[in-house]
C-alpha cells in the first residue's frame, strides 16, 4: 500500500525518507513514544523482593514505574510463582487495593500487587500513561497545596511522588486516590479535579515537592495529523 499524499507529518513518515527520519524521529520525540504510547511488558519480575517502595500502602509490593511512563491500565498479568497461588491474576480498577490473586494500578501509576501473595516470578503488560512531568516545589497551606492555573489548564493526570520537605513528619508520602482523605503519612490529589494536594493534618506539612503527571504539552495525533514539517 503506498504512503497517502494528504500533506500530514504522518504521510510524511508513511513515506519513510531516509533524509527526514531523523527528523521525524525528533518531530515525535521517538524515544519518549516507545516508552510511553505503546504498550510495555515487564517478564519475571519478582515482586515480592520489591516490597512497598515509597509511595504505596505497606500491606502491597510494588513494581514502580518511571514517571514519564506510569502505567494507565494493566492488560495482563500472569503469574509463575507465589504463595497466592500462579496463572492469571485478576486486573482491579485504578486505585483499588488488590486482595488475593488480584493486581492492580496505583493512585500514583506504579503496579501493585498482595504483599501476602509473594509473587516472585511474574510476566506483566500494561498500556503506559502519557504525559509531561512537572517535578517542583510548593508551599502547604492548611495542609494543602493549590496548583498554579498554569498547571491546572494543562490538567493534572496523576500525582507521581510526594515529599513533605519541611514538617512536623517529613519525607515521602504515600499517595492516595483522588479525593481520598490522607491519614499520618499520606496525600491525596484533592479531588477528581485534581487541583491540589491535600495532606493528614497531623503531618503538620508546609512545603513539598511533588512530581505529577500532566497531559502532554503536544499530543501525538496533533502532531501527526499537523500540516507536514518534513519531505
Amino acid at each position: 500500500m503506498s504512503a497517502p499524499a494528504d500533506g500530514t507529518n504522518r504521510a510524511s513518515l508513511d513515506r519513510g525518507n531516509p533524509n527526514t527520519l531523523p527528523d521525524a524521529a525528533r518531530l515525535i520525540a521517538l524515544g519518549s513514544l516507545l516508552a510511553g504510547q505503546i504498550p510495555q511488558f515487564r517478564r519475571n519480575v519478582d515482586m515480592d523482593a520489591l516490597g512497598a517502595g515509597d509511595y504505596a500502602l505497606a500491606t502491597l509490593d510494588c513494581l514502580e514505574l518511571p514517571a514519564h511512563a506510569k502505567a494507565h491500565t494493566i492488560l495482563r498479568a500472569t503469574v509463575r510463582a507465589g504463595t497466592g497461588g500462579t496463572g492469571e491474576y485478576t486486573v482491579d480498577a485504578y486505585g483499588a487495593t488488590p486482595s488475593t490473586t488480584e493486581c492492580a494500578v496505583s493512585p500514583n501509576g506504579d503496579i501493585v500487587f498482595l504483599a501476602t501473595d509473594a509473587v516472585t516470578d511474574v510476566d506483566v503488560s500494561y498500556i503506559p500513561e502519557r504525559g509531561d512531568v512537572i517535578d517542583t516545589v510548593f508551599p502547604v497551606v492548611s495542609d494543602a497545596i493549590v496548583f498554579p492555573t498554569a498547571i491546572t489548564n494543562r490538567g493534572v493526570i496523576l500525582l507521581a511522588e510526594c515529599e513533605a520537605l519541611v514538617g512536623t513528619t517529613t519525607g515521602k508520602k504515600i499517595v492516595l486516590v483522588p479525593g481520598g482523605s490522607p491519614s499520618a503519612g499520606q496525600c491525596a490529589l484533592t479531588s477528581v479535579t485534581k487541583a491540589g494536594v491535600t495532606f493528614a493534618a497531623a503531618d503538620a506539612v508546609t512545603r513539598a515537592r511533588v512530581k505529577l503527571v500532566v497531559t502532554a504539552a503536544e499530543e501525538l495525533h496533533t502532531v501527526l495529523e499537523a500540516s507536514a514539517k518534513l519531505l
